[in-house]
């Protein structure tokens, strides 16, 4: 008896690991392609592999993976719901354990702007999107496809954070 209640007690610590939805916390942040493991074009079923189930998600084709109830975190997905199989169309990433490769910045650094400026300089762009407001993107390629990393509103101080960065495909669909 007691042979079984070992392992009934073994097969709950390995299956509830499981089925528990992920929460991403932290990770690097590879302009024009992704975060986290995570890129542009992956299917919902190699982020799911990937990352477990979503903390949420809805028929939309949004998938959240920062924790619930935690304020300053946020690592989002959206697919491309209109192609099958559905395919990751936009990240949205926030947080200051996130960090751009190859030497950050980190994201809600101080002096953030100042880095970025520093790094990529003339390629950073100011785009104004369909509904007006202005945005610094980093444009490039991916996989054939145009893409883009938005770091937020032109003008702000060297000193300033950068907030919450998006990476996603030009066209708004999946590529």
């Amino acid at each position: 008896m007691t042979r079984w209640f070992t392992l009934a007690a073994v097969l709950l610590v390995v299956v509830l690991p499981l089925s528990a939805n992920a929460a991403v916390k932290q990770g690097p942040v590879t302009p024009n392609r992704g975060a986290h493991g995570i890129k542009l074009g992956m299917t919902r079923a190699q982020v799911v592999a990937a990352l477990g189930q979503p903390v949420y998600k809805n028929t939309n084709g949004y998938m959240q993976y920062g924790p619930p109830n935690k304020p300053g975190v946020a690592f989002d997905i959206y697919l491309d719901v209109s192609k099958r199989p559905n395919r990751v169309r936009l990240l949205g990433v926030y947080g200051a354990a996130f960090c751009l490769v190859g030497g950050g910045p980190c994201l809600l650094e101080k002096g953030g702007v100042g880095q970025l400026d520093d790094r990529y300089g003339a390629a950073l762009e100011t785009v104004t999107l369909d509904d007006g407001e202005q945005t610094i993107w980093l444009k490039g390629s991916y996989r054939g496809c145009d893409v883009f990393t938005d770091f937020g509103e032109p003008g702000r101080a060297r000193s300033a954070r950068i907030g919450m960065v998006f990476i996603g495909f030009q066209s708004g669909s999946a590529c």
